[in-house]
């Protein structure tokens, strides 16, 4: 009889788990052999309001009824039990084990499926011996349909610790977090792989920047991946890129680089539609080359047309071709700001314009704490306040009095299974569940001597492995040679030496318990978009992402961006640019400016002499100084004119000269020197100097006949001087 394999029917992930997508429960008809329900994305795309799209196992995600309940399964199994919940109903799980001197042959796990069937074939327990070897040895390895091991074909038994590997066909693929290792562990079981080799093709391609890629057919074998750019971008690499047999791409991925002609082309304001809104940030002016823009009309407006713009590269805008036509309602319209997310859930509603709603979801697990639905009021504020998603839990639970616990935690879905040692039984529920309500399933557990010696006592024990965080131990005895199974719960990464260990005979376990890192979603930030990956993918502990923001849009914080056992280091938002440069100096001027981050001023001024032309300032808008340069234009004085009766003469640097009327060029400084003719005075200043463009003083003085003074006698009569032999002077 064959030893443990891996079935293709068993589910990757829990069938109930409505977080599911197409990514995480793929649907492989081919490698099952039960006829599928309906596929759906949605729990719209269910017609009957009793299904919901739930993961169905290998179906993927199907329309199913949880409520319906699957045929009766034998619960006894010779030599073993079997533990099933929640009862027989989808989803349910069927847990066998053997008792001791007696190992699994099958699987260990059955679930109830929406066909009303249960996975796989029922196992049995056979006496743990191989042809005839040692019983901590293993038989024949698991199959794996499509997959072949590198193991020794000829071997009829593998010593315990024993590990092989096992690999697809060539032309079939498994999923990256798949188990492709085996391992023979003690009591002659094979642990692994978990693993489905199937023609996957190969893994979504991310959209590229500033361009797009197109998968023809989509995920297949020998697909073809054809890239292309947005108007104003070239293609850096091939265009094309093909689906390999091995599931991987073959070639680089290329990039959209921008023209070198549009680099310097930009676009004014977008086209202004009637009753529309564009999704640019109001204050952005300048549009480069290639920016693409989606209107949507006002609340109580409905779109018909094209509703997207793209800047050309000659500078002009095409599209919008589209108008907004008036609905019943007539109440005034208020935009709100952007409402924002909640963390562990999800938002509902694209319109923030008054009187939309939008309403906050939390995911499974996570309840919400305050009022799900926000309004945006007519004053432009949201009512009430952002939500919370809280994780839902349970009181927490230790182990029974003189009694096992396996698992940890307590928050919603966490399983604890609880058990005795031997001279004990159960009394109470063996595995209890935290519910969407906060209470745990079942009973209260205890553990009561089962004779009646009141001094029975349990044997020696290697006590429990540890804990497991993110994950459950399952196995129930500790004592010399029991063995505990380790589980990572979905959307966590195993990282250990085994998946098993087994209790020593010195009392301690062969093997510590592993670390179950917890997986992260790739978040989506808001104007931004991440680098090669995509939005709403899952992936493992430490994972690095990068994120772009649009033109004029830079991350307010460059730290590393790194997934830590299922949470991000950082979620980083897109702000305006600063300016990479200074402001523009000008030439006979100059400028006053404190930064240049993003609204940030320079204001021009000039020297004396000189007049300012153009704006007054410059400012800093999403990277770059936006407003038109200014320049400084010379002032010169007026010609003074004619002095009449007098001369003009203009003062240089050697000496002065006389002003003529065809010089024009007076500048800032130049001095004048105002002179009179014989004859005359000069009545009023004697100079002027220009000072920007004005003559100081503005009065220009005058040249006025002048007096000559009157002379008194200085000498005597000529009658005087014949009476006399003198004469005066």
């Amino acid at each position: 009889m064959a030893a443990a394999s891996t079935d293709p029917e068993m589910p990757a992930i829990a069938a109930t788990d409505i977080r599911a997508t197409e990514d995480s429960c793929p649907r492989e008809e081919n490698v099952i052999n039960r006829t599928c329900l309906k596929r759906c994305e949605t729990h719209e795309d269910c017609v009957s309001r009793k299904k919901k799209c739930l993961c169905d196992g290998k179906c993927g995600m199907s329309c199913v009824n949880k409520n319906i309940r699957c045929k009766a399964i034998n619960t006894k199994i010779s030599n073993g039990k079997v533990v099933i919940f929640p009862f027989n109903q989808f989803g349910a799980v069927a847990k066998y084990s053997c008792v001791d001197s007696y190992k699994l042959v099958g699987l260990f796990m059955r679930v109830c499926q929406g066909d009303l069937s249960w996975s796989g074939e029922e196992p049995e327990c056979v006496l743990n011996t191989v042809d005839g070897t040692e019983k901590n040895q293993c038989g024949d390895p698991p199959t794996v349909h499509h997959a072949e091991h590198d193991g020794d074909k000829s071997l009829k038994g593998y010593p315990n610790g024993h590990m092989l590997d096992y690999r697809c066909k060539k032309g079939f693929s498994a999923r990256r977090d798949s188990v492709f290792r085996a391992w023979c562990v003690g009591g002659g079981v094979w642990v692994g792989p978990n693993m489905t080799c199937s023609h996957a093709g190969c893994p979504l391609l991310p959209q590229i920047e500033n361009g797009r890629v197109e998968i023809l057919p989509p995920s297949m074998i020998a697909s073809k991946a054809q890239y292309s750019c947005f108007q104003g971008f070239h293609l850096a690499g091939r265009a094309t890129r093909t689906c390999r047999p091995d599931g991987t791409w073959d070639g680089m991925e290329p990039s959209c680089e921008r023209d070198a002609k549009f680099n310097m082309v930009v676009c004014n304001q977008p086209p202004s539609i009637e009753n529309a809104l564009h999704n640019a940030p109001r204050e952005q002016a300048r549009f480069p080359a290639g920016t693409e823009l989606m209107y949507t009309c006002r609340s109580t407006y409905t779109a018909s047309g094209y509703q997207r713009a793209m800047c050309k590269g000659d500078g002009t805008w095409s599209g919008p071709k589209m108008t907004c036509t008036k609905s019943d309602d007539t109440k005034p319209e208020t935009d709100c700001k952007y409402p924002g997310e909640v963390s562990n859930g999800r938002r509902e509603g694209q319109d923030f314009r008054y009187p939309a709603k939008v309403t906050y979801f939390c995911n499974e697990g996570f309840q919400l704490i305050g009022n799900p639905v926000r309004e945006c009021q007519i004053n432009g504020q949201w009512s009430g306040s952002l939500p919370l998603c809280n994780p839902i839990r349970c009181e927490k639970l230790g182990p029974p009095l003189n009694g096992f616990i396996t698992g940890s935690g307590e928050t919603y879905n966490t399983v604890l299974r609880f058990s005795c040692p031997e001279g004990y039984k159960l009394v109470g529920s063996a595995e209890r569940r935290c519910m969407s309500d906060g209470e745990w399933s079942g009973q209260l557990s205890r553990c009561q001597v089962s004779t009646n010696d009141p001094q029975a006592r349990p044997e020696k024990n290697c006590g429990l492995p540890g804990p497991l965080w993110n994950g459950y131990l399952d196995g129930h005895r500790t004592t010399v040679g029991a063995v505990f199974f380790f589980r990572c719960n979905v959307r966590t990464t195993f990282d250990g030496p085994s998946f098993s260990t087994q209790c020593q005979d010195n009392g301690a376990w062969s093997h510590p318990p592993p670390k179950c890192w917890g997986q992260c979603q790739v978040p989506s930030i808001l104007n931004g978009t991440v680098m090669h990956s995509r939005e709403g993918m899952w992936v493992d502990h430490e994972t690095f992402i990068n994120f772009r923001c649009r033109e004029g849009l830079v991350l307010n914080d460059t730290s590393d961006i790194k997934c830590i056992n299922g949470s991000w280091t950082l979620i980083p938002r897109c702000i305006p640019a600063p300016c990479s440069a200074q402001p523009p100096n000008i030439e006979n001027g100059r400028r006053v400016y404190i930064g240049w981050k993003h609204g940030d001023r320079a204001k021009y001024m000039c020297f004396q002499g000189f007049r300012l032309r153009g704006d007054l300032h410059m400012t800093c808008r999403f990277g770059r100084w936006v407003g038109s340069r200014p320049y400084c234009d010379e002032i010169f004085c007026p010609n003074p004119g004619k002095l009449e009766n007098g001369k003009i003469h203009k003062k240089g640097q050697i000496g002065k000269f006389e002003f003529k009327a065809y010089i024009v060029t007076i500048r800032h400084g130049d001095r004048l020197l105002y002179e009179c003719d014989r004859g005359y005075e000069l009545d009023g200043a004697s100079g002027a100097t220009c000072v920007d463009g004005n003559w100081s003083p503005i009065d220009k003085p005058e040249c006025k006949p002048g007096q000559h003074p009157i002379l008194h006698k200085l000498w005597k009569p000529i009658e005087e001087q014949a009476h006399s032999n003198q004469y005066y002077l």
